[in-house]
């Protein structure tokens, strides 16, 4: 099944000066702890992913990776779409459909395709409409349907070895419902209620870029310009009412334009080699934010963040002796009228930008020192929740003074390979998302799960909350990971991972919303003969807890903030899948996910579909 999910879409960032220098004998990215994206944990279909960031990978005329193909066999939940190969054919089609009317299709062709010159396109449709969740006792519940469609074209030329000209013109729209939807404090009989909010996203982007050829003995530069669009159609904020004739209290939901957002990003990086083992150089980046939320007369009129902009500047030096590469150098973060208009985020930071790689045989060590600023956006929060809040009100970046890792791999050395890794990271205004389909649900009220008083000033203090996503707190933790591989070739594949990453409270390693304490997975993967191939996989994320931020009064402060968690239930998945060649272009594949058949929820209010089963063929061309 590779082969088909590999040429689905053109890699069009280019590679930075400094990456390129280093890629000769970094052993960094071998492991690294990774942010695991919640909405991307074997759902079903899969997130399409737009992004202004620039690829680690290096541009490849006629291999390019699949960020957008279906998910053939079952992937861990600690990845996603990472598999890269090289194909030869220009075109594909993916098409497979399973319980719950889940549907994925996936085609592309690349029209031109020689030596010099790239350009293609690539369709991706996924949707799922029939799975009804079970999330009230008293009131009908609602079926789920969520549709994604995205299409794009990219294309390169090579100007006869003086350099590479890139782009790609891309386009995603969305269409949900906030299934979860349960109003818990409604007077509103089963017939009358109210139905779940429905929304549409926007996702287009455009990038272009030049990439000079890499000699090492001659100046090396490149230069990328985007643009990304990334809107909401609506804006949901939940009201209480006060019903005429009916004894309590209920809530209704108001509707406003959604969040609509604009990055304009340029960015570019020179490398000056000294000599045939070192060099200095400097990588810019640009990004400006535009906001606009469209007000409405009189009702709900969400506020508007501010236009902001931030300048990144890392200037380093790097050199390499023997077995060792060493790179020196800081990352200068800029910032120009971000954050709240009364708690701007501070004009000049700056973080460590240190990397120190050493080869000895078969083992490799590295020692990582990083920081930095990282943007709060609309775009990028939809990484780590597909339900986010459609409005953003605060821009103020994440930054990290200090974000390290220490680490050591072995191998591959007849066919095993091993290692381990420690990492301490400082981040300073880390938001606390994942909380909108339960603020649609409870208002200001005590979601299940929270406690409804705290222990403050020597009294009990009654809370309440607001979940709203905007809420931050300082974090500071570390994370120690090990992971493991045998290859047997087509015999057998085995590789597992896991990662302890402690958390409690403000202290803690960020590696999602739900912050789990555990992350392991195994898989096995066999070839028994060229046309069949299986594969089994079991995945952990547990002890998940949520933050969000209490508020109680009558204290000795008489309005104070206390950041307070949500227990989520653990996350276990086993997943089996199995593809036949019929021919070397035809392909027919099956897939279970979710054996157990659990429902736990993904964040609050969002529970997962159960057992999951697809077949479907691909073919290429």
């Amino acid at each position: 099944m590779k082969k088909h999910i590999i040429y689905a879409f053109a890699a069009v960032s280019v590679l930075p000066a400094a990456a390129q220098y280093n890629q000769s004998i970094s052993v960094d990215g071998k492991y690294v702890p990774e942010v695991f994206r919640l909405d991307r944990i074997n759902s079903f279909p899969k997130q399409v992913k737009f992004s202004l960031e620039t690829n680690p990978l290096s541009y490849d005329g006629r291999s390019v990776p699949a960020a957008f193909a279906p998910s053939l066999l079952p992937l861990p939940a600690t990845g996603w779409r990472d598999t890269r190969e090289y194909s030869d054919s220009r075109g594909y089609l993916d098409l497979g459909a399973g319980s719950w009317l889940n549907s994925t299709l996936s085609a592309g062709y690349r029209f031109i395709d020689d030596r010099n010159t790239t350009f293609g396109v690539r369709l991706q449709h996924n949707s799922t409409s029939l799975w009804k969740p079970e999330v009230s006792e008293t009131m009908k519940d609602t079926r789920m349907y969520r549709y994604d469609e995205s299409i794009g074209f990219y294309g390169s030329h090579d100007f006869n070895g003086k350099g590479r000209l890139s782009g790609a013109l891309d386009w995603h729209i969305g269409n949900f419902n906030y299934y979860g939807y349960n109003p818990q404090w409604s007077s509103f009989s089963d017939e009358n209620a109210p139905k779940a909010p429905t929304q549409t996203l926007n996702d287009i982007s455009a990038r272009f870029g030049w990439q000079s050829p890499y000699r090492s003995d001659e100046i090396t530069w490149n230069v990328e310009a985007g643009v990304r669009y990334f809107g909401y159609r609506s804006a949901y904020s939940p009201q209480k009412r006060m019903l005429i004739g009916m004894p309590d209290e209920g809530i209704m939901l108001e509707r406003a334009p959604g969040g609509r957002e604009t990055d304009i990003n340029l960015l570019g990086g020179v490398n000056f080699p000294m000599s045939s083992k070192s060099s200095i150089g400097i990588d810019v980046n640009t990004d400006i934010l535009l906001y606009s939320h469209p007000q409405v007369d009189g009702g709900y009129s969400p506020v508007q963040p501010d236009n902001y902009g931030m300048l990144t500047l890392t200037p380093y030096y790097s050199f390499s002796r023997d077995r060792l590469l060493v790179r020196i150098g800081a990352e200068i973060d800029l910032a120009f009228n971000a954050g709240e208009k009364n708690d701007r985020y501070s004009f000049l930071h700056v973080a460590p930008d240190i990397k120190l790689d050493y080869l000895a045989g078969p083992v490799a060590f590295y020692l990582h020192a990083l920081g930095g600023s990282r943007l709060n956006t609309l775009a990028s929060n939809y990484e780590r929740d597909y339900y986010q809040s459609p409005l953003i009100g605060n821009s103020r970046p994440v930054y990290s003074p200090l974000d390290g890792s220490l680490g050591a791999t072995f191998g591959p050395f007849s066919g095993f390979s091993a290692g381990a890794d420690f990492a301490f990271r400082i981040s300073r205004g880390e938001y606390l998302g994942g909380w909108y389909q339960q603020s649609l649900n409870y208002l200001n009220q005590v979601a299940p799960g929270l406690p409804e008083s705290v222990y403050m000033d020597n009294a009990d203090r009654t809370l309440s909350y607001d979940y709203n996503q905007d809420h931050t707190c300082n974090l500071h933790g570390f994370s120690i990971g090990i992971h493991a591989s045998y290859d047997l070739g087509k015999i057998i594949k085995i590789e597992a991972k896991g990662n302890y990453q402690p958390q409690n409270g403000n202290k803690g390693y960020f590696n999602g919303y739900d912050r789990p304490r555990w992350t392991a997975g195994i898989s096995a993967e066999t070839n028994p003969w060229s046309t069949l191939k299986l594969k089994l996989a079991y995945d952990y994320r547990g002890v998940r807890n949520i933050y969000t931020i209490g508020n109680y009064q009558g204290g000795m402060i008489s309005d104070a903030d206390v950041l307070l968690s949500k227990r989520l239930p653990d996350i276990t998945y086993l997943n089996l899948g199995a593809s036949y060649g019929i021919t070397s272009n035809f392909t027919v594949w099956l897939q279970a996910d979710n054996l157990l058949n659990r429902h736990d929820e993904l964040l609050p209010g969002l529970p997962q579909q159960g057992v999951r089963l697809a077949a479907g063929f691909g073919v290429t061309f």
